[in-house]
């Protein structure tokens, strides 16, 4: 398994960041993006073959004290994990770790929001995205030593279930945050509810979950949603009360 050391690279100029794709087109465009900046790169093109420790292993085997990460993985190599788990499990490994997608508006409720809880920056691709890269990896690097900003922190928080939709390829249900806003509509995946919640029977709107939630982020795509349990029932004779 890979190691769990805090890596450390003060000035921009000590980082050698790993930078994952599925695809040598994508690959060699943001190498060549990130020509500009004063960082070492080294590109990795998954191999079908790959596991997700088997990635981080390379990744440390090539000394790499740092990742950059494409999201959308399975499609040409057909590994069995995205970008954001791939990213999430750097991040557990105290290696810091961003994700860059040209598709975060796609699947920031689904398939990013799920690892969420440990993806300090999700940097989009575009024009003018390269020179977010440097503030990005070290907030990774901040949180890889303990520090997270008020936005990234999550306090014991209640959410309502308001949807469902099990119908679609992945399933979600919209809960309501009020100490974030009280009336918007958050997506999340299904699968952040415990497991036996997670059939999305209609009898599930409603109901109230206790969690952590980094309730101060600014930003709906920011949010996280970990640790989902039952809030507890309210007594009966406070209900009559």
């Amino acid at each position: 398994m890979p190691s769990t050391a805090t890596y450390n690279f003060p000035q921009l100029d000590n980082i050698k960041v790993a930078l994952v794709d599925d695809r040598m087109d994508a690959l060699t465009r943001t190498c060549d993006l990130l020509e500009d900046l004063p960082l070492s790169v080294e590109s990795m093109l998954l191999r079908e073959t790959q596991t997700l420790d088997s990635v981080l292993e390379e990744i440390l085997d090539r000394g790499c004290n740092a990742l950059i990460s494409d999201h959308r993985l399975r499609h040409q190599s057909h590994v069995g994990f995205d970008g954001a788990e791939l990213v999430y499990r750097a991040n557990e490994k105290k290696l810091p770790a961003i994700l860059y997608s040209a598709y975060v508006e796609d699947d920031e409720a689904t398939t990013i929001r799920e690892w969420r809880y440990l993806i300090p920056r999700v940097v989009e691709k575009g024009p003018g995205s390269i020179k977010v890269i440097p503030g990005a990896l070290q907030a990774a690097k901040e949180e890889s030593e303990g520090t997270r900003p008020l936005e990234r922190r999550g306090f014991l928080t209640p959410i309502r279930v308001v949807d469902i939709h099990r119908d679609s390829g992945y399933p979600t249900v919209e809960v309501t945050v009020t100490a974030w806003k009280q009336d918007a509509r958050v997506t999340i995946p299904a699968t952040r509810l415990p497991a036996s919640h997670r059939n999305l029977h209609s009898g599930l709107i409603g109901q109230i979950f206790l969690g952590e939630v980094n309730f101060y982020a600014e930003e709906e795509s920011e949010l996280f949603f970990h640790e989902l349990r039952p809030a507890p029932e309210i007594p009966l004779d406070w209900k009559m009360e």
